[in-house]
């Protein structure tokens, strides 16, 4: 399997490991989480994914929406990318999408890259669930305890987890090796997510991403937004579409 594909697979894994070890470092414990659940945001997930079942994202958030506020220019492109295969609908995109004239650094095997990073602004991951995979007993706190910051020794302790797993799915050691640094070399920063109010039950803004993720119900939304170098202009455009989204979907 070549690198490119082992890659996110480790990282997911690693992910996951941190946020099923550490627990006990959230926010809130188990039981200092509310238990209330919002019964009445169940048919707004249905309507969410309805939507991408159809695959008629962008009638959540048609572009004479986005621009009540925001200017999209002419020249964005629209990209709409729908998988025929039912169980895959939530990992469907669409988005616009201009030239910026910035570029993001990554650093790779000891060396610093850069890639061209365009304007952009749609929806993706309409009506995921990956958040449950922690296995809380409420959507919420499956949320939170997903979308939170792990620290070093909890990654450093993922990561070698993801790397014994691979070596029992067979893959030589140097190719697991490889494999893991190239994922604690995109993992090296304390803080990926930003807890965000205000919108949906629960939010969360994925900082290199450039993603708001919103919960409802047992699902989760996002929006994507990058149109500066501003973090906070991005989420303050990503708030607004978001609640154009659960508008549309009440």
């Amino acid at each position: 399997m070549k690198l490119q594909i082992l890659l996110p697979c480790i990282a997911a894994f690693a992910i996951t490991a941190c946020n099923n070890t550490t627990a006990n470092n959230a926010e809130k414990s188990t039981s200092e989480t509310p238990k209330t659940e919002a019964v009445s945001t169940s048919g707004n997930a249905d309507c969410l994914k309805s939507h991408a079942d159809k695959g008629i994202l962008d009638q959540l958030l048609p572009l004479e929406v986005i621009k009540k506020h925001y200017d999209v220019p002419a020249q964005a492109k629209k990209d709409y990318s729908y998988s025929p295969e039912a169980k895959k609908h939530d990992k469907d995109t669409y988005e616009y999408t201009w030239d910026s004239g910035r570029v993001r650094k990554i650093k790779m095997m000891g060396q610093e890259m850069e890639y061209p990073s365009p304007n952009r602004v749609g929806l993706r991951w309409v009506g995921s669930d990956l958040f449950m995979i922690t296995g809380k007993s409420t959507p919420l706190e499956s949320f939170k305890a997903f979308y939170r910051n792990t620290t070093a020794a909890e990654k450093e302790a993922a990561f070698k987890k993801a790397g014994e797993a691979m070596k029992e799915k067979g893959y030589d050691a140097k190719t697991t090796e490889t494999a893991t640094n190239m994922a604690k070399d995109l993992s090296t920063d304390q803080i990926t997510f930003k807890e965000i109010t205000g919108v949906g039950e629960a939010a969360s803004w994925r900082i290199k991403e450039k993603e708001l993720t919103v919960l409802v119900g047992k699902v989760t939304f996002q929006v994507s937004v990058e149109i500066s170098a501003n973090d906070d202009e991005n989420i303050a455009l990503a708030k607004k579409l978001a609640a154009e989204v659960l508008a549309k979907c009440k």
